[in-house]
């Protein structure tokens, strides 16, 4: 019995799925492919999550100066399936899903996080791979650290070029580019001793993203630009405007679809500026790390009190705001280092048309958040809640 509730696809010569497992080169992949049936689990080895993979060097921007480390992590989407009742439907009922990130964890291993805390889960990225899991590949992400695992200074987002169906580049031909400093953008080449500007007279950049194989990078006002082959800024492709968010509110991009999206949050105080990053090191004792280590709780970053969405209208060349989320059915879901669009049928708790996130920087020193970090914001009543308990087979550990 190969538990394929009566699939014709559990009967598949075992030659045939020998050799469409050997052509899945990434892990999760293999775990989605050991995830359909018995049959189909045994054709396929379990992919090898502890390996240590090879750093990637790279030299963090200042005020760090030392070489750091390139960390790739894989965002995937997991949906839980009870086993069938015995005696009864044989077909899977979908009981919830949740996005988890696979990380890279100390020694080159991988973990797996909750993108939005960052809490370790309960299982390892194997335990994914059996029936009653099913793991899709959303998207890749990259963020830096120093070489012993803290999340570099103010480095706020990290994409490398060029855009490659690799997720993993190699250390002779990598480009990063980041967000740092609260706004700067800039970007650093394998065996360059400095960070390039990118831009040297806007420094309120808050996000990249790659949409349609183009690097998008949008501003604390709503300009949305891109960066060509040659890693130089095109004429921008959305008009300056001011939001209704201004320029104090923090700005999301999302693909949906073959759609862009900008999500403008509305705070309630002042978003710090690298002037206030200076003058806070300037008064610590030890400049970074107890800055970093000190950077949690209501005073340090103020909270969203409600969410405006824009969708790109890429003939007019501007933003136009958006009563959904493209279709009732879609959530979008914002973490530091990947925002991203899903299915609301496959998210634990049901909740449509809304966005969930966190007030709270998960990537300072990578430190975990409390389970009630999440948040939720519905577009149709503007309300924003707590995320509701997930299911126990996506809980992280606290």
């Amino acid at each position: 019995m190969t538990n394929c509730g009566g699939s014709p696809w559990a009967d598949l010569p075992e030659e045939i799925m020998e050799a469409i497992g050997s052509r899945i080169d990434h892990p999760i992949n293999v775990l989605n492919f050991r995830s359909v049936c018995r049959s189909w689990r045994s054709a396929v080895r379990t992919p090898d999550f502890h390996h240590p993979i090879p750093p990637i060097e790279v030299r963090l921007p200042y005020p760090g100066d030392v070489d750091g480390v390139l960390v790739p992590s894989t965002m995937c989407f997991v949906e839980f399936r009870p086993p069938p009742i015995p005696n009864g439907d044989s077909t899977f009922a979908v009981a919830g899903g949740w996005p988890v990130k696979i990380e890279e964890a100390s020694h080159g291993k991988l973990q797996l996080v909750d993108p939005i805390s960052n809490l370790k889960h309960r299982y390892s990225p194997t335990q994914y791979g059996s029936a009653e899991f099913r793991t899709v590949q959303i998207s890749s992400s990259f963020c830096l650290t120093d070489r012993d695992g803290f999340a570099a200074f103010e480095v706020n987002k990290v994409v490398v070029f060029p855009h490659s169906a690799n997720p993993l580049p190699q250390q002779q031909s990598v480009t990063v580019i980041a967000i740092f400093h609260k706004g700067r953008i800039g970007y650093w080449r394998n065996g360059d001793e400095d960070w390039t500007p990118l831009d040297d007279r806007n420094f309120d950049y808050d996000d990249i993203i790659i949409h349609r194989g183009r690097y998008h990078v949008v501003d604390r006002f709503g300009e949305l630009s891109v960066i060509d082959s040659s890693l130089k800024f095109v004429e921008p492709c959305s008009a300056p405007q001011l939001l209704d968010g201004g320029g104090s509110g923090q700005k999301n991009l999302v693909e949906s679809g073959r759609d862009l999206y900008l999500v403008d949050r509305y705070l309630d105080g002042r978003r710090r500026n690298w002037k206030d990053v200076e003058d806070a090191i300037a008064s610590s004792f030890h400049p970074i790390r107890r800055f970093v280590g000190t950077g949690r709780g209501r005073g340090w970053h103020p909270r969203a009190v409600d969410f405006r969405v824009y969708k790109l209208d890429e003939e007019m060349g501007e933003w136009v705001e958006a009563n959904s989320l493209g279709g009732d059915d879609t959530v979008f879901v914002l973490t530091p280092g990947c925002c991203f669009s899903a299915p609301a049928a496959h998210i634990a708790g049901g909740d449509r048309d809304c966005i969930y996130y966190s007030d709270d920087d998960v990537d300072v020193c990578r430190e975990p958040l409390s389970t009630d970090s999440i948040r939720v914001f519905h577009m149709e009543d503007r309300s924003i809640k707590k995320m509701i308990s997930l299911p126990r087979e996506f809980r992280a550990e606290s």
